[in-house]
């Protein structure tokens, strides 16, 4: 089992999420925070939203500075960091060819 420490847990930080509702839809989530704008969620808040939302299953993905999410070349949030942080990897979603 994995440990993590507090802060992680209950405390409150940029999240992301990737959910499926029972129809199969795929929900993507990301949460700002550590703004004035936005204090983020705690992992439990995440979790209760994703089943708000109608996830029956669900995942919390890298958080904090990471936290962002692009479509069609664009930021739609407002990274923690200010900016965009180089990650070693990404949930890349693209139509089929």
């Amino acid at each position: 089992m994995e440990e993590f420490p507090s802060d992680i847990t209950v405390g409150r930080a940029p999240r992301t999420a990737i959910g499926q509702t029972k129809d199969g839809h795929i929900l993507l989530v990301v949460v700002d925070g550590r703004q004035e704008h936005s204090i983020g969620m705690t992992l439990l808040e995440l979790a209760l939203l994703m089943q708000e939302f109608g996830a029956v299953d669900a995942m919390n993905l890298d958080g904090g500075g990471s936290s962002e999410m692009v479509i069609k070349g664009k930021i739609i949030n407002k990274p923690s960091d200010g900016r965009e942080r180089y990650v070693g990897d990404a949930l890349i979603i693209a139509p089929k060819d």
